[in-house]
C-alpha cells in the first residue's frame, strides 16, 4: 500500500501558494531561498527563508517555504513546527496541510495525521488527494471501513486515481482476511463452547478490527462460563483500554487486583487508569503496591513519582527519582535521562532551584541537547529572576524539541515579563498552534495583549480560553 503522497521535487512543492505581496526586501530573500532550494542546497535556503520571516512573521508562505525546506533537509520537527505555524497564520494553505499529515504519518502520529488531512477537506472538500490521505491515515490504525469510505470518496472524484484504487483493493483483502479469521475462531467454539480460552482469542480478533460491542460480547461470554477465572477481565481489560473508557477500565482492574493481589502489572495498570480518572490517591497507592510486589518495574516506579509529583508529595517523588538515579546502571538511556529530568522537576517544585541547575547540567553533561535539561534549568533561572539565562535556556530547548507547546509558552511568559512583547506574542502563537488547547497559551496570549492595550483581541482570546475550560470539564 502506498501509505502517503510523497514530494517529489521542490517546484511541485509551491503549487497553490498564494504570493501576500511581501515587500521587496522579504521577496528578494524568498528569491534567494528559492533558488537554493531548487539546487538542493537547504542550508542556504533556510536562511534566507528565515530572513523572510523575520521581516514579515505573519506571512504564512514564507513560514511555508522555511518548513518546506527544513523538510527536504530531513529537519521532520522543525518543519512540523513551522508547517502548524503556517496553518495557524493561513487556516487554507492546503500544501501545509498535506506536507504535516504526511510527517506525522512518517513518525507514526496516525491520529495527527487523520486529524490535519479532515481539517484540510474542510477547506478543500473536493481534493481526492486529501481523502486518499485520510484513507491511509485510517488504514495504519486499522480502521478499516473508514478507510473503505475515504477511498471511495476519492474515487468517486477522480475515477482515474490508481492510488486510491490499489490502497482500497488492499484494504478490501485485509478486511475479508479478518472475516475469514473470525469464522474460523467461531467454528473453533462451537466445537467446543466450554473453552475460555477460544472465545479469549474471539476477543482478540474482534479487537484488531474495532469491533467493541462484539469483543464486550465474547468477554462476557468468558465471564459467564467462569465468573471466578481471571481470562474473562483480561479481556475486558483490554477493550476498556483500547476504547480509552477510563472508569470501566479501572473498574476492571480493581476486579483483577481482588482475583490477582500479587500481580505488579494489574495493579501498574490500575494505577495508570485512576491517574486518568484524577484519583491520584488512588494512583499512589496502586503504583506503590505494583513497586512492592515486583522493586524492579521500572515503569511502575516512574508512574509513582510522576503521581506523587501531580499530588505535590515531593519529598516522596524526590525519593523515588534519586532511588531510580541510584539503580542507573538498569535502566537504558532514554529512562535515566527521564529519572534526571523528573528529579530536576521536583527540586523546581521544592523551590530548590540550584539543586534542579545542578542535576539538569548532569543530565546535560550525559546526555547532550536533552530538552528536558535546559527546560528545568531555564524554569530554575525563570524563578530566580534570571531573565536572559532563562530565556537562552528555553530556546535551546525548543531547538532540541520544537513540538513542545509548554515550552513555547514558558518562553513567551518570561518574553512577557521582560517586557519583549512582540517576542512573547509569537512565541505564545506558536505554542497555540503547537496546541490548539493548551489554555496556559491562550491565557499568556491574553496578557501579552493586555499588557501592551489590546484590550479588544485580549477580551477575544479570554473568551477562547473560557470556551476551551468548558469543553474540557
Amino acid at each position: 500500500m502506498d501509505d502517503r503522497q510523497s514530494m517529489t521535487n521542490w517546484s511541485a512543492s509551491q503549487n497553490g501558494l498564494v504570493n501576500l505581496e511581501p515587500s521587496p526586501e522579504e521577496q528578494d530573500w524568498t528569491n534567494q531561498g528559492n533558488a537554493a532550494a531548487q539546487d538542493e542546497q537547504y542550508d542556504v535556503a533556510i536562511e534566507a527563508f528565515q530572513h523572510a520571516v523575520t521581516l514579515n512573521p505573519s506571512n504564512a508562505r514564507s513560514r511555508y517555504n522555511l518548513a518546506l525546506a527544513q523538510q527536504f533537509q530531513g529537519d521532520t520537527e522543525a518543519a512540523i513546527a513551522g508547517y502548524r505555524r503556517a496553518i495557524d497564520l493561513d487556516p487554507q494553505l492546503i500544501d501545509a496541510y498535506t506536507n504535516l499529515g504526511n510527517l506525522y504519518g512518517e513518525l507514526g502520529m496516525q491520529e495527527e495525521a487523520l486529524e490535519t488531512f479532515q481539517l484540510a477537506l474542510e477547506y478543500d472538500p473536493d481534493n481526492n488527494e486529501l481523502y486518499t490521505n485520510v484513507g491511509n491515515a485510517y488504514s495504519q490504525q486499522y480502521l478499516y471501513p473508514d478507510a473503505i469510505q475515504a477511498y471511495r470518496q476519492a474515487l468517486i472524484l477522480d475515477p482515474n486515481s490508481v492510488t486510491a484504487a490499489d490502497n482500497l483493493r488492499d484494504v478490501r483483502e485485509r478486511v475479508n482476511y479478518q472475516t475469514r479469521r473470525i469464522m474460523d475462531q467461531e467454528r473453533l467454539i462451537d466445537e467446543e463452547p466450554g473453552d475460555t480460552a477460544r472465545y479469549a482469542e474471539l476477543v482478540n480478533l474482534h479487537l484488531d478490527m474495532h469491533n467493541y460491542d462484539s469483543a464486550i460480547s465474547a468477554a462476557n461470554q468468558v465471564l459467564g462460563l467462569d465468573p471466578e477465572e481471571r481470562t474473562g477481565y483480561d479481556s475486558l481489560a483490554a477493550i476498556y483500554e483500547a476504547m480509552g473508557d477510563r472508569d470501566q477500565a479501572a473498574e476492571t482492574y480493581e476486579h483483577l487486583v481482588e482475583i490477582a493481589p500479587d500481580d505488579a502489572e494489574a495493579w501498574e495498570h490500575l494505577g495508570t487508569w485512576r491517574s486518568l480518572q484524577g484519583n491520584s490517591e488512588g494512583a499512589v497507592e496502586a503504583y506503590a503496591r505494583s513497586v512492592q510486589l515486583e522493586p524492579t518495574r521500572y515503569a511502575a516506579r516512574f508512574s509513582l513519582a510522576e503521581a506523587y509529583l501531580d499530588d505535590e508529595h515531593y519529598e516522596e517523588a524526590r525519593q523515588v527519582y534519586q532511588s531510580l538515579i541510584e539503580d542507573g546502571n538498569a535502566l537504558d538511556p532514554d529512562d535515566l535521562a527521564a529519572a534526571y529530568a523528573g528529579l530536576a522537576d521536583t527540586f523546581n517544585n521544592m523551590g530548590r532551584h540550584d539543586d534542579a541547575i545542578s542535576t539538569s547540567t548532569t543530565l546535560l553533561e550525559k546526555f547532550e541537547g536533552d530538552p528536558e535539561g535546559y527546560y528545568q534549568i531555564a524554569t530554575a533561572y525563570d524563578a530566580q529572576g534570571k531573565f536572559d539565562e532563562a530565556v537562552a535556556n528555553y530556546r535551546k530547548a525548543i531547538e532540541s524539541d520544537p513540538l513542545n507547546a509548554d515550552y513555547y509558552n514558558d518562553l513567551a511568559d518570561t518574553l512577557r515579563e521582560g517586557k519583549h512583547y512582540n517576542e512573547a506574542q509569537e512565541s505564545a502563537q506558536q505554542a497555540i498552534a503547537m496546541d490548539p488547547s493548551l489554555v496556559l497559551a491562550y491565557e499568556t496570549l491574553a496578557q501579552i495583549y493586555q499588557e501592551t492595550g489590546r484590550n479588544e483581541e485580549a477580551a477575544a482570546t479570554l473568551e477562547q480560553v473560557n470556551s476551551l475550560k468548558t469543553l474540557q470539564e
